[in-house]
């Protein structure tokens, strides 16, 4: 049988004891690592949030660029409302549903968004600037063949959705400058 000097012995209990964690040591690890999960866990609201507002914004700007093609190249003798004109509907991924090939069940359950295209009042509310002969910095006679119309997206599930009476913060809007071409 071998036996084992004091020394031995001492640097025998010494090596035992080193190759563990106590278990204050365990402790603070765990706290720092539920201090690092808990912080994570906080930020995901905001980065759900964000990416939600990133996703709208971006079919948002699909519908209006989408309508201010339609309105220019639709005919000028085309736009006969002043005001809102006819709302129109899309779903969450910017594809729009028409009331003549959509149930109003299928309308409800995949409305996200709503569009109208807003064509003032004043028909020629646009002036150019004068020619360099002409000699002043501005014209005051509107532009005959230009037309401004403001594009309107709202992010909403009521298919009856207001312009007129919705708090301008619920609708992103675009403007774009229709040409008369022709004539």
């Amino acid at each position: 049988m071998k036996t084992l000097t004091t020394s031995q012995r001492c640097l025998h209990r010494v090596s035992r004891h080193s190759a563990a964690f106590s278990l204050v040591e365990v402790a603070i690890a765990v706290a720092i690592a539920a201090l690092g999960f808990i912080t994570l866990l906080g930020l995901l609201p905001h980065g759900i949030n964000m990416a939600r507002n990133s996703a709208e914004m971006s079919v948002g700007s699909k519908i209006i660029q989408k309508l201010s093609g339609e309105m220019q190249s639709m005919a000028w003798d085309r736009i006969t409302w002043t005001g809102y004109g006819p709302l129109r509907y899309f779903t969450n991924e910017g594809m729009e549903m028409t009331l003549a090939d959509t149930s109003q069940e299928d309308l409800d359950a995949s409305l996200t968004f709503v569009a109208s295209v807003y064509v003032p009042q004043k028909p020629l509310d646009v002036y150019l600037p004068a020619g360099t002969t002409g000699g002043s910095s501005g014209s005051t006679t509107p532009e005959t063949y230009l037309r401004r119309v403001q594009i309107c997206v709202a992010t909403s599930v009521d298919s009856s959705f207001k312009f007129n009476t919705a708090s301008p913060l619920r609708i992103s809007s675009a403007y774009a400058l229709i040409a008369k071409m022709g004539d």
